[in-house]
């Protein structure tokens, strides 16, 4: 994985491989939609891990993205975007800490964004999907509606 800053991407996401096979049987489960938005919940009230949340979100875009010349400020390209984003949401309440670990995934992507110690970050990436901005925007704002999460 890439290098920045001395800190490779690896191992700023490594916090997430203890929740890869989590004893789910201690846990009790709900799973409701709201607003289009799938919540999937695992929860229990001892332990370090006490909530596991996956929230399943399409996200339709119809806009035009433009892009723009970083030396001048121009814009250069406007680009017609129109389709549906699919967005997993993974949200982990730990005791031990103050801060939700979030993870944010596409089928399509991988890896788009995470939160760590309330600190957000997300891959450096060659080629981005033209509209994946204004969809995550668009995310944040349906999740804070279905679950009251902010990411």
């Amino acid at each position: 994985m890439h290098t920045e800053h001395g800190v490779s991407m690896s191992d700023r996401v490594k916090i997430f491989r203890q929740f890869l096979t989590p004893p789910l049987s201690k846990f009790h489960y709900s799973n409701r939609t709201v607003q289009g938005t799938t919540i999937q919940s695992w929860i229990r009230h001892n332990g370090d891990l006490r909530q596991i949340r996956i929230l399943q979100s399409t996200i339709p875009i119809d806009t035009i993205v433009e892009l723009t010349d970083i030396e001048t400020g121009r814009v250069t390209d406007r680009i017609p975007v129109k389709g549906d984003f699919h967005f997993k949401v993974y949200v982990f309440d730990k005791q031990s800490s103050p801060h939700r670990l979030i993870y944010i995934t596409s089928p399509n992507s991988g890896l788009q964004y995470f939160l760590i110690d309330g600190k957000s970050d997300g891959p450096l990436r060659e080629f981005i999907d033209v509209g994946i901005d204004e969809a995550l925007k668009k995310l944040r704002k349906e999740v804070i509606k279905a679950s009251g999460i902010h990411i």
